[in-house]
């Protein structure tokens, strides 16, 4: 993924992308030229010539499915009678949707759904797949479906009636409504890597909110599309619950997917037009949860409200992506646009194409897309985050090459030259120091040229090591320079070079410019809650007014810039002709955290 450039990322999603679909399309094929046979009977229908009866005398015959004009709480039934020879394990199936169903033969009652039934929260049965077993000693009998809704909407509909072998019925069931299952597999492993990513990633979550939110997307959708798959809430016997989920999820879902787009909106009106969304589709969600709650209003009767609204609103932000994105040429609005197109598009041929007779697999093409536009949005997810990782990495680079120019600048050419010039002498007088200035020296630059290469939390005994050799190195120099040690605590963390720019301060324009010299002294302690090093030398001194001044030098701004990163402090106290005092402290708890770190 380091080395992976965008253009092959998008293509190895493409692909991904694309087998899917493909596999989609040749599945569904298969499915559609595979005849109805499974063990037992074959599936036959039963849609023609039922006969109407109901308590308002509309008797006539009527061919399935059919919408008969009824009134909520009225009775509706269909009459047909049974083939004249039936098998042992002869069945019949139907959908029903909000409908208590009663299954009779002549006047005996073998099947129903709903009938007294306690439903919390619900007026009406929610929808179901009826499985309705037919011994053979009915065989040539009437058979007669009666149906009552507590809703006008769905009062008088009567769905598709099949029947044959009970196999041969489940394997119906499972032909319409198998895809479901297996797009809810894929999302469910879609959901499972992207929990792993979010639990690995979870300190780094602040960063890039897009993983986490579309982990909650992913799993809103995912728990839509399952719950509202008639073959798993048959087999489960779970049809409250699985309807109650579904419909939570479906008027969860514009609340989430908008939480994700937030994350990548730039620019002020378009954040506005986001959040507007988000407060609208909160209220929503929760008025109309409470109003089902209190029996009120059922999601029974919004949804198809819902549906049109969140369709025109979805519509809506993606024509405002589609606008920001050639506006501002921003990649990530990109990938949001051509994701939400691509299910506009699929929405708009599902609304047009749904009752046409080439679309058979009740569901399918429409579940297809769902999952097409969950990888297509994972890809601009992902692509958000390399994008992020890698404007990081450059940030980082950026700060490092800063540090090295520091760090070369922290290194005083004068006193390389000096003590260049220094070993030339030595070394022309045939001085036995020369041996020690070299090795010295060597050990300085060393340590200097590492801490280019890395800007970390080092041992307080390293740096203070540094600045002995440093020190040796001056005092050959400068042989009237006295040294004093007071090593009392040393294991703890500094930023490398950050106590040594301090010494090399206090050498160069506090003891150097002292024509008797004088003495630098480094002590080191503990205290209840930092620790401390102070660095006393009996120079010059200087006005501490400046320090606060525009003017103040670089050295000691980039001394005190370091310092702050980590939390410590760094005083100064010093007067003119009386030498200077610099105390750091560092706080036991951020020297720690960063060190962890």
């Amino acid at each position: 993924m380091k080395n992976m450039s965008r253009s092959q990322l998008n293509m190895i999603l493409a692909i991904m992308a694309g087998t899917m679909l493909l596999l989609c399309i040749i599945t569904g094929v298969l499915y559609q030229g595979r005849d109805e046979k499974a063990t037992g009977y074959d599936v036959e229908t039963m849609n023609d010539a039922w006969i109407v009866e109901s308590s308002a005398d509309y008797d006539t015959a009527t061919d399935l499915p059919c919408h008969l004009e009824f009134q909520k709480g009225e009775a509706v039934s269909l009459s047909h009678y049974l083939p004249e020879q039936l098998g042992n394990d002869y069945a019949i199936a139907f959908r029903s949707v909000y409908n208590e169903v009663q299954v009779k033969i002549g006047e005996k009652v073998i099947y129903q759904y709903g009938v007294d039934e306690k439903r919390p929260f619900v007026h009406a049965a929610v929808p179901k797949w009826n499985l309705v077993p037919i011994d053979a000693e009915y065989a040539g009998q009437l058979l007669t479906i009666t149906q009552v809704s507590d809703y006008s909407r769905y009062a008088g509909v009567f769905d598709r009636v099949y029947a044959g072998s009970r196999d041969a019925l489940r394997y119906l069931q499972w032909r319409e409504n198998g895809w479901g299952v297996i797009l809810s597999a894929v999302l469910i492993l879609l959901c499972l890597g992207l929990s792993i990513v979010v639990i690995s990633m979870r300190r780094h979550l602040k960063d890039h909110p897009q993983l986490l939110y579309y982990e909650i997307f992913a799993v809103t959708i995912t728990l839509w599309n399952l719950s509202g798959n008639p073959l798993l809430a048959s087999y489960m016997g779970m049809n409250y619950m699985f309807w109650l989920v579904h419909m939570l999820m479906r008027m969860l879902l514009p609340v989430v997917w908008l939480l994700l787009l937030r994350t990548y909106m730039q620019t002020k009106r378009l954040l506005q037009l986001v959040d507007l969304g988000i407060l609208a589709a909160g209220i929503g969600y929760v008025i109309l949860t409470v109003l089902q709650v209190l029996g009120l209003l059922e999601f029974a009767v919004t949804y198809e409200a819902v549906n049109v609204v969140c369709g025109i609103g979805f519509v809506l932000y993606t024509v405002c992506l589609i606008l920001g994105w050639l506006k501002y040429r921003k990649a990530e609005l990109r990938g949001l646009a051509v994701s939400n197109l691509v299910l506009c598009i699929a929405g708009l041929i599902r609304l047009f194409v749904r009752p046409n007779h080439l679309y058979q697999l009740e569901g399918t093409f429409w579940q297809i897309s769902v999952m097409v536009y969950c990888y297509l949005l994972l890809a601009a997810v992902i692509e958000t985050y390399i994008r992020s990782v890698k404007q990081k990495v450059n940030q980082i680079e950026g700060e490092y090459q800063s540090q090295r120019a520091e760090a070369v600048a922290m290194m005083n050419p004068n006193f390389l030259f000096a003590t260049l010039n220094l070993i030339l002498t030595l070394v022309k007088k045939g001085s036995g120091q020369a041996a020690k200035l070299i090795f010295a020296f060597s050990e300085y630059l060393r340590y200097n040229l590492n801490s280019i290469r890395e800007d970390t939390l080092i041992q307080f005994e390293e740096e203070l090591s540094h600045i002995k050799t440093y020190l040796e190195i001056q005092q050959l120099r400068m042989p009237e320079m006295e040294l004093q040690i007071e090593d009392k605590f040393h294991e703890f963390y500094v930023p490398s070079r950050s106590l040594e720019a301090i010494v090399e301060n206090a050498v160069k324009h506090g003891i150097g410019k002292n024509e008797n010299r004088g003495k630098v002294i480094i002590r080191s302690y503990e205290r209840r809650d930092s620790y401390a090093v102070q660095i006393v030398d009996e120079g010059v001194g200087f006005d501490t007014d400046m320090l606060y001044r525009k003017e103040t030098p670089t050295g000691m701004k980039r001394i005190r810039e370091r310092l702050e990163k980590i939390g410590a402090v760094l005083e100064v106290v010093s007067r003119p002709g009386k030498g200077t005092i610099v105390t750091v402290r560092f706080p036991k708890k951020k020297i720690n955290i960063e060190r962890a770190e």
